[in-house]
């Protein structure tokens, strides 16, 4: 039995879950092969393999996932053969309706989706929304987060269904809300920048999804393809990119461990 499991990652915490599904299916001898969406080489290599079952992890922005994971999930092949999945969403509170939004296109596509998951991991937006996550309360989120992830691959492997967050009001409601998030981005995205301290090692640059950084006048500029996925200020080693003019605390350095970083 192998499965495989798409991620979309921006700092590290939906990668940490997927590195912990991994794990988890080990345990039983499953195989399961972890691809990032941003490698659409991997993506289309993939497409032509076969996989007992499959597994869709995505960040929350803004009640869903953010435009690359819809884009992936809108182009993924319909199949004929029932295969099993598991939906998770990772984010800052206790659930979202992200999870459920991608049950629903993976059933579109013909898929069995017997888990739908929402993951409480930590914020990596404390700085505009919610609250700063202590080093205590990280520690104590992932290890509810790694209990939960050990409980919901012995459920599949059962063939029992677990459904979180599964309110058709609140889909709808944040549909709505996602749809006014996206047309504030380029807005809300000029809130980052770099500092004259950048010494334009290109870490950022060179590990954007959206290729939306380049280097003028000595130091990192940002552009209109922000998705907000704040890979860029939690990744700088320098701490030189800022939010509103003011310096971010990198609260993600080492969940962001888990990315496999361009360097």
């Amino acid at each position: 039995m192998n499965g495989v499991l798409y991620y979309f990652s921006g700092t590290g915490n939906t990668k940490w879950v997927a590195d912990k599904f991994k794990v988890a299916f080990k345990s039983y001898n499953i195989d399961l092969k972890l691809i990032n969406i941003e490698d659409k080489e991997k993506v289309k290599n993939q497409a032509s393999k076969k996989c007992d079952f499959i597994v869709v992890g995505s960040p929350v922005h803004a009640e869903f996932p953010p435009k690359i994971m819809c884009d992936f999930l809108n182009k993924l092949k319909f199949q004929d053969k029932n295969i099993k999945a598991i939906v998770y969403s990772t984010q800052g509170g206790k659930s979202s309706a992200c999870s459920r939004f991608m049950s629903k296109c993976l059933r579109k596509k013909g898929y069995k989706v017997l888990e739908q998951i929402c993951i409480k991991m930590p914020n990596n937006y404390y700085f505009s929304v919610g609250k700063k996550p202590s080093k205590n309360s990280i520690k104590i989120l992932l290890s509810n987060a790694e209990k939960k992830i050990q409980y919901i691959v012995k459920n599949f492997i059962e063939n029992k269904y677990i459904i979180e967050s599964n309110n058709e009001l609140r889909l709808q409601f944040s549909k709505i809300l996602c749809n006014f998030f996206r047309k504030s981005i380029p807005k809300i995205s000029k809130n980052i920048a770099s500092t004259k301290d950048c010494n334009k090692c290109g870490l950022c640059l060179m590990n954007c999804p959206q290729n939306n950084i380049t280097f003028e006048n000595g130091h990192a500029i940002f552009h209109s393809k922000c998705i907000l996925c704040m890979r860029c200020i939690h990744i700088c080693p320098i701490n030189a990119i800022t939010y509103k003019n003011k310096s971010v605390e990198q609260t993600q350095k080492d969940i962001m461990k888990s990315l496999d970083i361009h360097k």
